[in-house]
């Protein structure tokens, strides 16, 4: 690579088109990168800049491209921000490497907030970490030409990160817009996008980073309560209506319509002590239901923990012991990482139950943090109450999360059901991304073993997304399902997902998978 990039030196045409040619023509050159880290072109800065812009201008393969933009980040001027920015809708690791140079550029809050607001959400992430990470000197220039509909569509945006930008805590640039967009619900923008803004936005200011913006606790529960207002106003609830109309399982009008019909007037004044509310994000986000722990108004996790976002309630408060306090000390992950455990550890709660004083203790610690664990104290009776509540609560489940709960549990209590097909259960659930498909992991035959050949399987099963949850339907789709797997075998039905070629041909299965 630096050989073909040397000969290109000095620029002249024939020696550019040369240089794209001779790059098309590398083959299997996925994941091929120059770095200049790889050593020095003994290139001057100007001849670089003329390959680099060769390369983003007329090449067509992700090698000239990712290329030119790495030969460009040493010699990036403001002239290059706009063929920057194009490339970067192209989406994939250009954005990340064009988020990288549009940083030190002029006004670089303006560039990656042009990027945001053109993106889809999966790709949007890249320009709102982005963003977060800004100074505030560097965000004030894109916030003063921001109006009051852009800054709310900024919260919303940020609302899907787990760590609070230093330049929204305590900020008072937002509040107005706040206060102004809740009362005018059309600065969220039309149609259903418009509504899933609103409960973004709504939910971020009851549980997220804009509970920590400088806006008095009244004034926070008086836009929570506008905001749900106007999701319940006649026309909105028409909108999703509507929708339902044309498709009844249609996920995302579903989960409007569960919103409007389920959400609390009252959830911004938040009562003294502990408050578990679960919430489920868009299903666009494919983000699964959290549980928000409230202590005295305060959303926890994000108070105290910049690296994850609560844990779903399925873990949280249904796995062991869940929140139950008792006199001996358990530990509870609250939150993790983003990453892994393993990588920048979790949020845990120590918590035990001080039968003399009536109360219960929490010590809440980052276990990579060096910082003292924060305690709390919470009378033990308004305690168990609140969790036997929020335990009893499952109205947060879809109806296929539902019968792979259910269906989980089934094959716990039945395990001779897979030994005969010589399998092992290796999860049952369903993602908020796609709510009208539960998924059977299984392993064959057990799970991953040095001395063993195994594969993993994935089997499908359709269980229609419904504004309703019929228990009884779904007690019975999870008999049909036993049912089929008592009298077929699942590796038939199934698809391989995991494992090796090798592993297959040794246990006499083709690969790669048929799709």
């Amino acid at each position: 690579m630096r050989g073909i990039l040397q000969a290109a030196a000095p620029g002249f045409a024939e020696d550019l088109d040369r240089l794209c040619e001779e790059m098309r023509g590398i083959q299997y050159h996925w994941g091929l990168r120059f770095e200049h880290a790889d050593g020095d072109l003994g290139l001057d800065p100007e001849t670089i800049r003329i390959i680099a812009l060769h390369l983003l201008r007329q090449g067509v393969t992700i090698l000239e491209i990712m290329t030119g933009l790495e030969l460009l980040t040493t010699v990036v001027s403001d002239e290059d921000i706009e063929l920057i920015r194009e490339i970067a809708l192209l989406q994939g690791d250009y954005g990340y490497a064009a988020t990288k140079m549009l940083r030190t550029c002029s006004n670089p809050g303006h560039s990656l907030h042009w990027l945001a607001v053109r993106s889809s959400i999966p790709d949007q992430t890249t320009y709102t970490d982005a963003l977060a990470a800004l100074s505030a000197e560097d965000i004030e220039p894109l916030l003063a030409e921001l109006n009051a509909a852009d800054r709310v569509e900024l919260i919303r945006m940020m609302s899907h990160r787990s760590h609070t930008p230093t330049w929204m805590q305590g900020g008072k640039q937002f509040a107005v817009p706040l206060a102004l967009a809740a009362k005018r619900p059309e600065l969220f923008g039309p149609g259903l996008s418009g509504l899933t803004g609103i409960v973004q936005v709504r939910d971020d200011l009851l549980y997220g980073h804009s509970a920590f913006l400088e806006i008095e606790q009244g004034l926070r529960a008086s836009i929570a309560r506008d905001l749900l207002a106007a999701l319940q106003a006649p026309e909105r609830r028409a909108l999703v209506s509507a929708a339902l109309a044309l498709d009844p399982h249609d996920s995302e009008a579903i989960w409007l319509h569960q919103y409007i019909e389920r959400a609390d007037d009252g959830d911004g004044d938040f009562p003294p002590g502990l408050a578990i509310r679960i919430a489920v994000p868009a299903p666009a986000t494919g983000q699964p239901p959290r549980t928000h722990l409230v202590v005295d108004g305060v959303p926890l996790v994000t108070n105290l923990f910049d690296l994850g976002v609560p844990d779903s309630p399925s873990r949280l408060l249904h796995r062991k012991q869940g929140l139950r306090a008792r006199a001996e000390v358990h530990e509870v992950w609250l939150a993790e990482a983003d990453c892994t455990e393993g990588c920048c550890g979790v949020l845990a709660a120590q918590i035990r139950r001080d039968e003399a004083s009536g109360q219960v203790l929490w010590e809440v610690k980052a276990t990579r943090s060096r910082s003292e664990p924060t305690p709390f104290t919470f009378n033990a009776d308004e305690y168990d109450a609140e969790v036997a509540r929020a335990e009893e609560d499952r109205s947060w489940e879809w109806p296929a999360l539902q019968a792979a709960r259910l269906l989980n549990q089934r094959l716990r209590d039945e395990p001779a059901l897979l030994d005969r097909w010589d399998c092992r259960n290796g999860g049952v659930g369903s993602w908020n991304s796609d709510r009208s498909l539960l998924q059977l992991h299984l392993w064959h035959p057990e799970p991953p073993n040095p001395d063993r050949p195994w594969l993993q399987f994935k089997y499908p099963v359709k269980v229609l997304d419904s504004i309703t949850v019929d228990n009884g339907a779904i007690a019975a789709r999870v008999e049909e399902i036993l049912e089929r797997l008592r009298t077929t075998d699942p590796k038939l039905a199934g698809q391989v997902c995991g494992g090796s070629q090798a592993h297959a041909e040794a246990l006499g299965y083709p690969w790669p998978p048929p799709r």
